[in-house]
């Protein structure tokens, strides 16, 4: 009976003291954070510079496929049929290339996007945690990994956290 007791006065003094204690909750939607922090902005010009040469390298290649589809359907009927296996076969061996090397420009671009986001998201997690020392935070959600369905824009502190991490950006030695 005693334990009972004193385990509800110890439940009673932890709610009670974390009700008396002054919440202060915040939300970050760190998806607009990197399409809207500058360093977001750059990386997506990265990638996208790098996606359109790898597109200009792949139409090179596709183009070569296409004459090469051309010119055996063109003398299709007119060379010998080992001459047409001969020219089928390079063809395809043609074809296998441009699909690895298609393949592999994707996992370059894939691998070079999560290295790209890993190290803002971590230079944004040190942002959010000056910000919620700073400013005596309870705690910070992240909005969409949190399930928020619903939060008074008055708690979302994203354009602070932008803001916070375009100024330390700034202050960062360029990268040599």
């Amino acid at each position: 009976m005693k334990a009972l007791v004193l385990t509800f006065t110890i439940l009673f003094l932890s709610a009670y003291t974390l009700w008396a204690q002054q919440l202060n909750i915040g939300y970050v939607d760190l998806q607009r954070v990197m399409l809207e922090s500058e360093k977001g902005k750059e990386a997506k010009r990265t990638l996208t510079e790098e996606a359109e040469k790898m597109r200009k390298q792949l139409d090179i290649r596709q183009e070569e496929l296409q004459r090469m589809k051309d010119a055996l359907e063109r003398q299709g009927m007119t060379i010998t049929p080992e001459a047409r296996a001969e020219k089928e076969k390079q063809y395809q061996a043609k074809l296998r290339d441009y699909q690895r090397v298609y393949s592999d420009y994707q996992a370059e671009l894939q691998q070079k996007d999560m290295e790209l986001t890993q190290a803002i998201l971590k230079e944004i997690e040190e942002v959010i945690r000056l910000v919620g020392e700073r400013e005596k935070f309870t705690i910070i959600f992240e909005k969409s990994q949190a399930g928020i369905l619903f939060a008074s824009p008055a708690i979302d502190i994203t354009d602070k956290i932008i803001k916070q991490y375009n100024d330390m950006v700034k202050k960062q030695p360029p990268k040599k």
